[in-house]
């Protein structure tokens, strides 16, 4: 491998380990947003996990370009039923976090369609 080579594949390498370190960093900070957002609405954060369900580039609080990411997540208001909600983080800041309505405990829940 030429002079080159090897500088070029040491660059790729750090570009990618960068990347990885940055997706890692936005997951970590979306998982305490989202955890943080639970528990202030008394809610449980449902098994500490996130999915990842898009990345686009897009423009941060500072206007500056890069990767803004959504997550998926699920929560519980009583423990026996499962509710969604989407979290939105830019760079290193959640930008939004949206979540389903959910019954209060002991509260009927909602038929779709029907009587």
């Amino acid at each position: 491998m030429t002079g080159e080579g090897l500088l070029l594949a040491v660059l790729v390498l750090g570009a990618l380990a960068l990347a990885w370190s940055a997706l890692m960093a936005a997951q970590e900070q979306a998982r305490r947003g989202a955890s943080r957002r639970c528990r202030d609405l008394g809610l449980q954060f449902l098994d500490e996990s996130l999915v990842r369900v898009r990345t686009r580039l897009g423009r941060g609080r500072n206007g500056r370009l890069g990767l803004v990411h959504w997550y998926r997540f699920e929560f519980s208001a009583d423990g026996s039923r499962r509710h969604g909600g989407i979290i939105e983080v830019a760079g290193r800041a959640v930008r939004r976090i949206e979540m389903e309505p959910w019954p209060q405990p002991g509260e009927e829940p909602r038929q779709e369609g029907g009587v």
